[in-house]
Order: C-alpha cells, then structure tokens, then sequence
C-alpha cells in the first residue's frame, strides 16, 4: 500500500524548502512506518542544505529529530509495537562498521541507509532523509533498530529533542568527556546543544559551570538552567574572562558547541593542566585549526597534558541512553521544557521563520507538528 503524506522537501544542494505531496510505501521487513508527532528545527538541518546529506544524493527530505507513533511495523520485527510512541535516532550503532565490529559501538560510523520507501509525489524521485531518517514529515519509514521506544508518560513535543541537539550535548558531557563531580566545566555556544551540554555536565556533578555567548539573552537562558558564571564573548576576549574567573587555573572540561572551528582553540586555550575540550560543532567541510602548541598557559603540549575529542552526536546508544534521559526529564533533572522557545507547523512559512530565528539566535529550538 501507498499513502500520500506532506514532506519538507529540498531537491538539489542549496535549494528552498519545499512543503509538498510525498508518496509513503509499507515498511518491508526490518522496518516501521511512523507517524511524526514532533520534529526539532536543528542547525545540522541548515548545513545539509549547504553542504550536502553526508555523502546521499539529493532530493533530501528534511529533518532529523523526531518523535512519533508507530502506526506499521514490518516483517519481523519485534522490538516496537503499533500503536507506540518512539523517538527516531540517526546515532544508532550499525553493528558493521570498524568501530562497532571492534567492541566500541559508541565511535559508530552508523553505516545506515535510509529504507527505499518515499518518493516525491509531483516526480516520482526517490528521496532520501536527513541523516538517514527525514523526520519533517507527516510519515516516514525507517529501519526498526532507528525506532526508540519511549514512556507514554513523555511528552513528544519534549523528548524529540533526544534525537538530535540534546542527546548530542548531554552526551558529549556524560559519554564522550565523562565530566567528573566536582569539576569545572565551561560551555561555548549556547544554542540548543551547548545548553544540553551543560546540562548534561551539571547532572554528572559538575560544581562550576561557565557559559560562554555572543548573545545575552542566551546568557540569560543557561543561568536557569543551572550556570553559575557567564562570559559575554562580544566583550572581549573569552579565554582571558574564563582563565580570569577561575583565578588563572582554567577549566576541567570545555565544550565547543557552534561549529565555528577557530572556537574549538579556544576552548583548549580555556584548559587547566589535564584538562579536556570537546569539539561538538559540525564546521565546514574544508575547516582548519590553529592550537597553542607550547608550555604557556594556552598552549597545549607536554607541561599542560591537554586532550581535544570530537564527539559524534554524542556518541550515543539510543537503547540505553534516551530511557535514562527520558527518566532525567520526567524526575526534572532535564529540562527539555526550557529548550522549546517556539512551537510552528510544518508549512513553508514556518519552516522559514524557524531557521531564520535559529540562525538569528533567537531561539533555542523550535518543534514542529507536522499533524495538525
């Protein structure tokens, strides 16, 4: 069978959004068909326009942070059930990849492709979805293992953001840097990444948290969220303010969050001795880095031990991760509800005021309905 559904729709790189008619099949064996209940506008949606959907071809089908209902499963499949909500995860470890094969599933290369399901109405082109899911859409198809079951008790329009921007932060703290109780951590960029970042540190125990932005009113949003000190990067320079307000010594953990590559210098230059930054920004395709490399305070050779990860969305295992996440949203540990600046419908005009608003920094997340 084959359903008519509404998609976000970009045909070629650079293209405007699109709000058409796609054509939904049956999911075959080893995958579901969802029902899209909600769908974080996420900065990765904005560079896939630009940069290309990771090596897939165009026509791609928008979005990639989502949450719905299970309205079909296909053959075999065991681990959901009509009728359950899940949340839709593009960071699933693939099994096959060298990382996986080797016993550390949580550097997966996430070798999926996206299940051959979904075309363009108007032109028949086949389409494929943001990072393997294209979740702005009434319907989509995905492999079964992408399908996270969830509480009942969880509101979609909350936990979607689990998907993408707020598993990638909170498990950039806990996963990838493995933020110790007692540290102190500062965070640069505080978009909806970097605030889930620094919720995620606060959760493992972080006793100081520096939120570092060019806007204030984000400033304003990370101080409810659990920071105790702010820099305004506009001011100055922020490896000065931060090195100045831990009395020279520097930071634990520092967290890049904006995918401007030159930041992530600066959250090494940030270090203290032994210290860890974590570059969570997806830059440009042809990015480079210059880093201190000496013994000043800056610098990050041999006297200062420094250690610079890249995190890949967290590096998730949605299985176990997003039940626990879940849980740190429902017992108030996470608050995903501070997050949603901005709730819109999945129409042309209101895709385009949410990345214009996302890229103005106006907002944190805005969760599109796709079903009125």
């Amino acid at each position: 069978m084959t359903r008519e559904a509404l998609g976000a729709v970009v045909e070629h790189l650079g293209a405007p959004i699109r709000v058409e008619t796609i054509l939904v099949d049956d999911p075959a064996p080893g995958e579901v068909l969802v029902r899209v209940e909600a769908n974080g506008v996420c900065h990765s949606d904005h560079w896939a326009i630009h940069h290309g959907n990771w090596g897939e071809p165009f026509p791609m089908l928008l979005g990639h942070e989502g949450a719905g209902i299970v309205e079909m499963i296909g053959e075999g499949v065991t681990r959901v059930r009509t009728g359950d909500p899940v949340i839709l995860a593009w960071a699933v470890p693939c099994g096959r990849c060298r990382a996986c094969v080797r016993g550390e599933p949580r550097r997966c290369g996430h070798e999926w492709n996206q299940p051959p399901r979904m075309r363009i109405a108007r032109t028949g082109a086949p389409l494929v979805g943001t990072l393997e899911l294209g979740t702005l859409a009434t319907h989509v198809v995905v492999n079964a293992e992408q399908a996270i079951p969830v509480s009942p008790d969880a509101d979609l329009s909350r936990v979607c953001l689990l998907g993408c921007g707020v598993s990638t932060g909170v498990g950039a703290a806990v996963n990838t840097a493995r933020v110790l109780a007692g540290s102190t951590v500062a965070v640069i960029g505080l978009g909806g990444i970097g605030l889930a970042a620094m919720q995620g540190a606060r959760i493992a125990g972080a006793d100081r948290l520096i939120a570092v932005d060019l806007v204030a009113a984000k400033l304003d949003i990370s101080r409810a969220l659990g920071a105790t000190d702010t820099v305004d990067a506009s001011r100055g320079d922020a490896v000065a303010a931060v090195r100045e307000l831990t009395g020279g010594q520097g930071v634990d953990f520092a967290f890049e969050a904006t995918g401007n590559a030159a930041v992530v210098a600066q959250a090494v230059g940030m270090l203290a001795r032994s210290g860890t930054a974590v570059a969570i920004g997806v830059p440009a395709p042809d990015s480079e880095i210059t880093i201190a490399w000496g013994d000043g305070p800056d610098g990050a050779a041999y006297g200062n031990k420094a250690t610079l990860l890249v995190t890949d969305g967290g590096d998730p295992i949605p299985d176990e991760d997003f039940p626990e996440w879940t849980r740190w949203y429902l017992d108030g540990r996470l608050d995903l509800d501070a997050m949603v600046s901005h709730e819109a419908s999945l129409t042309e005009d209101d895709l385009a005021e949410a990345f214009r608003a996302m890229l103005a920094g106006e907002v944190v997340r805005t969760v599109i309905r796709p079903v009125p």
